[in-house]
């Protein structure tokens, strides 16, 4: 029994899109409608369930540059894909991908609907403003403005990934070293302390602990990897990714880090939507998926309803906790003098320029401390060693 992916409307009006298994088109049109949809377009595939995964930002970024110079100098869709996959050292991945993509544009499918179907391969927001774009014929426009979208993206990540992998190589790096003074280093002043009548605290807590971490360091290790195994499956949770994701909003240092990135996407995807007239439920639908923060995302269906109900957009996201203030300041400003789609443009420039500087001052805020940490590690460690021994010279050398 063949495969069809399909788009319908229902009872509402709303565009509904699907795979469904039918003897034929007419069989197909007869199980919609039994399902209250009425059937608008319709397309076998090849049934093969593909294993697809998203891909990185930058080959997003890449692939709609590509696809919007080409199409931009005239070159037909089917054609251009065909020029994508023998583009130098692209992987077979994306090979089958534009492979698949063009085989459907040859069959007459949309480019979104193609798109569509090979997720979660492409993001749904490239394939809404591409969906938007056919409708008004610029889809080149529309492909070169998603290009600089997903670049300014994949910078930000980079940055964002940056400031929190620098700190996370130094508490390895603390761990390290503490393991090789603990283990190989302490152990050969043992002897010599051995000798001592009595040692002070410090030094005393510091042979024991070298001496288990000598005994259980395999289980000290595994206790270790299994704890942050733990950890990490705790943190996918829906309830606790919720409660982590309201924390790193409100954190003392990182917080507005965070605020800030959240609000770029979110102006930026927003910007990006409404200039190519998506109205602004859709938009506002296909900006929360965009956030990267679950509470925040969590406090769109409130939006929605006000803004569905007669409220500015303004009003609405001013009662969003995680955004920039600046952000419902700004819309509020387009919003009285007609140019929503300029400020919406000009807010996440600067956006980006704000939650780039601010990755920066992080930066330079946590790397002195991390360093310091080690340095504190590493003299109580000495400290702990020349403590008994200093104390043994002052014995020796006192009156007899």
């Amino acid at each position: 029994m063949p495969q069809y992916r399909y788009t319908a409307k229902d009872e509402h009006g709303r565009t509904v899109r699907g795979t469904a298994l039918a003897p034929g088109s007419g069989a197909l049109y007869t199980q919609l409608r039994a399902q209250g949809l009425y059937l608008t377009r319709q397309w076998e595939t090849d049934g093969v369930q593909t294993r697809n995964h998203p891909l990185k930002t930058a080959h997003v970024a890449d692939f709609c540059r590509s696809l919007g110079t080409m199409l931009a100098a005239g070159v037909p869709m089917a054609r251009a894909f065909a020029i994508l996959r023998e583009e130098e050292g692209l992987d077979p991945y994306r090979k089958g991908l534009y492979d698949a993509i063009r085989n459907d544009l040859r069959r007459g499918v949309p480019l979104s609907d193609a798109l569509e179907s090979q997720a979660p391969a492409f993001p749904p927001l490239l394939t809404s403003m591409i969906r938007s774009a056919e409708g008004t014929g610029q889809v080149d426009r529309s492909a070169l403005r998603m290009a600089d979208h997903y670049e300014k993206e994949r910078k930000l990540d980079e940055e964002v990934g940056n400031s929190l992998l620098y700190p996370l190589i130094l508490i390895v790096l603390i761990f390290v070293v503490t393991g090789v003074l603990m283990v190989f280093v302490v152990p050969q002043f043992a002897e010599i302390f051995a000798e001592m009548e009595s040692l002070p605290l410090p030094t005393v807590l510091l042979l024991g602990l070298s001496d288990f971490l000598q005994a259980h360091w395999p289980g000290v290790l595994a206790a270790m990897a299994l704890g942050a195994l733990l950890l990490g499956i705790i943190a996918r949770t829906k309830a606790v990714r919720l409660r982590l994701d309201r924390r790193q909003l409100h954190r003392p240092i990182t917080g507005k880090l965070r605020r800030r990135v959240c609000t770029a996407r979110f102006a930026r995807t927003l910007s990006n939507l409404y200039s190519s007239g998506v109205p602004i439920l859709l938009c506002l639908e296909a900006a929360r998926g965009t956030v990267g923060n679950t509470w925040i995302a969590g406090q769109f269906d409130g939006v929605l309803a006000k803004v569905r109900a007669g409220r500015s957009l303004s009003e609405a996201l001013a009662q969003v906790d995680g955004f920039e203030r600046k952000l419902a300041a700004s819309i509020l400003v387009g919003e009285e003098t007609g140019r929503l789609d300029e400020m919406l443009a000009s807010l996440s420039g600067t956006m980006d320029d704000e939650a780039e500087a601010a990755t920066k001052k992080l930066m330079t805020l946590i790397e002195p401390v991390m360093v310091v940490a080690l340095a504190v590690i590493i003299c109580a460690v000495m400290v702990a060693v020349i403590l008994p021994i200093y104390q043994s010279y002052g014995i020796l050398g006192g009156p007899a």
